[in-house]
């Protein structure tokens, strides 16, 4: 499978699809180390070589040269071939973010997406689960659905897919940091929540303020306070609550036990 025929499959958007282009000399050689441990590494080093790349088309068409060779893991694991679609589709959502944020398609998660590529992250549902040292970090993939039903679901089928796929991941804690967990949002939010009912299956162990929780909210981290949109209520609320003084951040959590919060899963 080409890069072509991968970005198909996942839905990349037409006009990012037809930035796509060999890279002579980085395809295979450089692509081989994004499916490895230390990817971080690796996709630092390749930004730097490809640059400059100010769409990203460049470094994207690497990663997803990198995704073409992860597809043959997935076979050997035995991870259905959906999985590995409906996990590869972030590269389409982050071009998809871009454009929301800047106007039009390209491609600047490159830090990021090694997760995808090395095995470490797999959506599975309505969410993303990482495997780090000891621990499986949850996370919340842009317009994921967080329907009481569908977050269980998503759940469940974590705890099987683990069990099964990577046995020494059964049973270790999920955790999850993200701005969704911030105790502030109860101030912003009305009662009946999806975003609160999803921060309420955690048990916060730290709270710090900063300003990452833009990106996801606004779109960009990069505007001043008057710029940023209000097109949606909790942009409206959230931009109310910062222009009286207010604060805003990002909390970590740690999923209450499988057995209290989801009784029904196999």
């Amino acid at each position: 499978m080409g890069i072509a025929e991968l970005a198909e499959l996942i839905g990349m958007p037409r006009e990012m699809a037809a930035k796509l282009r060999h890279e002579e000399g980085f395809e295979r050689e450089k692509a081989a180390l994004l499916t490895k441990e230390g990817f971080e590494g690796a996709a630092n080093a390749l930004h730097e070589a490809l640059s400059p790349d100010p769409d990203g088309a460049r470094i994207l068409s690497v990663m997803l040269e990198a995704a073409t060779m992860s597809e043959g893991k997935y076979r050997e694991l035995g991870i259905p071939h959906e999985i590995y679609v409906d996990t590869m589709k972030a590269f389409s959502r982050f071009t998809e973010e871009y454009r929301a944020g800047y106007g039009s398609y390209g491609f600047s998660a490159w830090w990021w997406a090694g997760r995808q590529t090395s095995l470490k992250l797999f959506r599975l549902g309505a969410l993303e689960y990482e495997m780090c040292e000891g621990e499986i970090s949850l996370h919340i993939p842009t317009g994921a659905d967080l329907g009481r039903e569908a977050v269980t679901s998503s759940l469940c089928t974590a705890r099987a897919f683990f069990r099964r796929y990577f046995p020494a991941y059964d049973g270790v804690p999920y955790v999850c940091f993200s701005w969704l967990l911030d105790p502030v949002l109860k101030e912003v939010l009305p009662r009946g929540s999806r975003i609160l009912a999803f921060a309420e299956r955690f048990s916060v162990t730290s709270r710090r303020d900063g300003e990452d929780y833009k990106r996801f909210v606004f779109g960009r981290d990069d505007l001043p306070l008057g710029a940023l949109p209000e097109k949606t209520f909790l942009q409206r609320k959230l931009k109310e609550r910062l222009r009286a003084g207010g604060t805003m951040g990002a909390a970590e959590g740690i999923l209450v036990d499988f057995g209290e919060t989801l009784p029904d899963c196999p």
